[in-house]
């Protein structure tokens, strides 16, 4: 992504240079900012000092790379920006803090949504309230403008420091807020209407059908909020928190109550034309031995899904209660660690079908990197991983293609959807 020297795009500018020190994990200085942006040293130099007032970035110290002076190390300020994150599983309710850098501050799993979704949005305010305080963090709309500390004048002989290493924070604020809460994000299962705000009629969440979420926890917590899928969310929190290639293919399968996937081509996230692109509940699998409610054979809910994975554990013998799903799911992850029979053969059920979707959309998509995530394969993981790289065919080795399992735990959502509003705010071409 290439940047442009013209002072009425200067927004994006500063969101190129502030993503290309973000990413980079031990800061960079300013001459690989202009080599690696396309845009000129001086203004590289402007948006440093724009940044460096503003606390996003501060210097970290200086590097020798070859003959001449030192350059000076600009890194991003985790603590200077924070978002939230909401996850609306059938489950439980999550929410987390995160960092600049996607890191979770802090995270609190709340009960189930209940059947009175005004009463859940109710004790999500209060817990994003009681959050906030905890950590002194302050709302966007509450912190302090910016106002530059006055620059001490040089010494005898010394230069400005203005030139293509010589951001020194002199222009920084004498106080740069810290710990501002850009706004919420909210992940949810489909089908929503993340134009409007809307939750419309996932499965697993009846009384949250219809609900206008982003409306609601606007007026509940003064902040603004998006909306998207959780599997949209997961993906983003992966590319932003790992900091991960944005010029790669990823493909993203997340396994829950049900199982999604999302596809990210040069650090963004396909969403389709009605955010619903990655719905893969009724992909084919080529198994005939069951018929799904649509009427067809061998749809992938039929097998990928927990709940089923519960069934079949269910009628296996184990003895386990359908509707806890999360404590269902890790006793039988439990079980097939100690080789119980029947619960070995619902979870190699289960880990045939994610193999067998890698497998289509892996055609379909042609990735350079794919990750399985979800709180289902977080309980499987031990048992999925080895799996499920043994089932990958041959032909994605060859490719180049690489396979990973996600490191952002139960969370994934939680982190994503506080992801999509630092990417919302902060990355070049959005906001």
């Amino acid at each position: 992504m290439r940047g442009t020297s013209m002072a009425d795009i200067g927004s994006y500018n500063e969101k190129l240079v502030l993503q290309m020190i973000r990413s980079a994990p031990g800061g960079m200085s300013q001459s690989q900012v202009v080599r690696g942006s396309g845009l000129s040293r001086q203004t590289v130099s402007l948006i440093a000092r724009r940044l460096l007032q503003e606390g996003l970035i501060e210097t970290a110290g200086q590097r020798i790379s070859g003959p001449g002076k030192p350059s000076t190390t600009l890194q991003a300020v985790a603590d200077s920006r924070w978002t939230i994150g909401l996850h609306v599983d059938p489950a439980y309710l999550t929410i987390v803090i995160c960092d600049l850098q996607g890191n979770a501050v802090d995270t609190t799993i709340l009960a189930a949504p209940s059947e009175d979704s005004a009463a859940d949005i109710a004790r999500i305010a209060a817990e994003i309230e009681r959050l906030c305080t905890r950590h002194g963090a302050v709302k966007i709309h509450d912190a302090p403008a910016s106002a530059p500390a006055p620059a001490p004048a040089p010494a005898p002989g010394a230069g400005t420091g203005t030139g293509a290493d010589g951001a020194d924070g002199r222009a920084a604020l004498q106080d740069p807020p810290r710990r501002v809460v850009l706004g919420i994000g909210v992940a949810a299962p489909a089908p929503l209407d993340s134009a409007s705000g809307v939750i419309l009629d996932p499965p697993w969440l009846p009384s949250w059908h219809g609900v206008p979420v982003v409306a609601q926890l606007e007026a509940a917590t003064g902040l603004p909020v998006l909306l998207d899928k959780d599997t949209n969310a997961a993906l983003t929190g992966e590319i932003w928190a790992g900091h991960l290639p944005t010029e790669e293919t990823i493909l993203y399968l997340y396994l829950s109550h049900g199982v999604g996937s999302a596809v990210s081509a040069n650090g963004r996230v396909h969403r389709g034309g009605s955010t619903q692109a990655g719905e893969i509940g009724h992909l084919p699998t080529g198994v005939a031995d069951e018929i799904c409610s649509c009427g067809r054979h061998g749809c992938l809910n039929l097998f990928a899904g927990a709940r089923r994975m519960i069934e079949r554990a269910i009628a296996a013998g184990m003895d386990i209660c359908a509707e806890d799903v999360p404590a269902s799911v890790d006793a039988i992850a439990a079980a097939a660690q100690r080789g119980e029979s029947s619960a070995l053969a619902a979870v190699e059920r289960h880990l045939a079908a994610v193999i067998a979707a890698l497998d289509i959309l892996s055609r379909i998509h042609d990735p350079q990197r794919i990750i399985v995530g979800g709180p289902v394969l977080s309980a499987l993981l031990p048992l999925a991983a080895p799996r499920i790289r043994a089932g990958t065919p041959d032909w994605l080795d060859r490719s180049g293609c690489t396979l990973h399992f996600s490191e952002l735990g139960n969370a994934a959502g939680a982190i994503g959807a506080a992801c999509l509003f630092l990417e919302e705010e902060l990355s070049p071409g959005r906001g």
